[in-house]
């Protein structure tokens, strides 16, 4: 799975402290950024509706998620406006605690 597959999490954990994080693995090239940065939005949106739904319930029965950390890991180093987008993040998702943490592969 990966930013492509918008309808499927690419990976999702809970951590000690209860914090749900969920992963998204990035493999596309920045050359026509505008489409990769639609294409991130919409995997970003489909986490949010993932969240907002309570699907995590059916890993974690149980748990109501307060704090979000979204996982990116960028095969290729984002450009500044991918990063300008990715922190405004936080502020506009309403009601959930979003936080973004992003890793560029080193190969």
């Amino acid at each position: 799975m990966s930013v492509v597959d918008k309808d499927k999490v690419d990976g999702i954990a809970l951590t000690e402290d209860k914090i749900i994080k969920l992963l998204i693995t990035d493999h596309l090239s920045w050359e026509n950024e505008y489409e990769h940065l639609l294409i991130l939005q919409e995997k970003i949106n489909s986490y949010l509706a993932f969240c907002e739904s309570d699907q995590y319930k059916e890993i974690y029965p149980g748990y109501r998620v307060k704090n979000v950390v979204f996982e990116i890991h960028f095969l290729y180093e984002p450009t500044q406006n991918a990063y300008t987008f990715l922190e405004q993040l936080p502020a506009q998702v309403g009601e959930l605690s979003i936080a973004v943490e992003c890793a560029v592969s080193e190969n």
